[in-house]
């Protein structure tokens, strides 16, 4: 082989090099976080600690739209102050079996990237599962959380509603659905008012071990359970009625106010 050919080979081979390595570093190694993500079983210490919401991240070095929230969503400055005061921010990534595993069967994973809410003593809220960044914007500057965590336990306000009279009332959640439409029932300043008069709620999500052995009692096992996101209704013991929360919520939250909470 001629010395030029040599010459023009080693070029040839010192740049495919170059651009092998780029690609490795562009698609495996993560970027720089924007925020300081704890992992799931720190944040589940500190959250009880501080009494705040975890908001944990299911990230994956291989997904683009997780790359692309941590550079539209999670790099944004007055958005990174705004989670750090509200959550206790923690991240499981999808790197080895172990966080594959807990993100299937403990949380019922099934993409990225998704996002649960959780409560300071690690109930799940409500989830997203989207790289929309508007969507994002406007979950996380939703206040179900909040509300949620000061309600008593299922045990609790049971004992509460038949105390004084009042209904008890359990909001129900066993479909993980994307669109959460519980949000949308509790951030009426007018229903809200009239739960804390009328009735004594609780909140359940199977996706708890505590809330499924529940779930489990009332209807055998959770394939029994209703689907969905559902307002059960119980008087002295005995459920009295039942609302699956649906699309037509979104649109029209009287129908929930005329039908069940504005009267007895």
């Amino acid at each position: 082989m001629k010395q030029n050919d040599k010459t023009y080979v080693n070029i040839f081979a010192i740049a495919f090099l170059a651009v092998t390595v780029f690609a490795f570093i562009l698609y495996f190694v993560p970027e720089k976080q924007p925020l300081n993500w704890m992992s799931y079983e720190d944040a589940l210490i500190v959250a009880a600690k501080k009494n705040k919401p975890i908001l944990l991240n299911f990230y994956s070095l291989w997904s683009e739209e997780c790359k692309q929230i941590d550079r539209n969503v999670f790099s944004n400055d007055s958005l990174k102050n705004q989670l750090k005061s509200k959550y206790i921010l923690a991240r499981i990534v999808l790197d080895n079996k172990q966080n594959k595993m807990l993100a299937k069967e403990q949380f019922s994973i099934k993409g990225i990237p998704s996002i649960i809410e959780l409560t300071p003593k690690g109930k799940e809220i409500r989830r997203l599962s989207s790289a929309d960044t508007r969507l994002l914007y406007l979950w996380i500057n939703d206040t179900t959380c909040n509300i949620i965590n000061g309600w008593l336990n299922c045990s609790e306000a049971k004992t509460e509603a038949e105390k004084n009279n009042k209904i008890f009332l359990i909001i129900l959640n066993t479909g993980f659905l994307q669109q959460n439409y519980k949000t949308h029932v509790l951030s009426d300043e007018k229903i809200n008012l009239l739960m804390a008069q009328d009735f004594v709620p609780t909140y359940l999500v199977s996706s708890n071990k505590d809330d499924k052995k529940i779930i489990e009692s009332l209807y055998g096992n959770l394939d029994s359970a209703p689907y969905g996101e559902v307002l059960l209704f119980y008087y002295k013991g005995k459920e009295i009625d039942k609302y699956f929360l649906s699309d037509e919520i979104f649109f029209k939250k009287d129908v929930v106010y005329n039908q069940y909470f504005g009267q007895k």
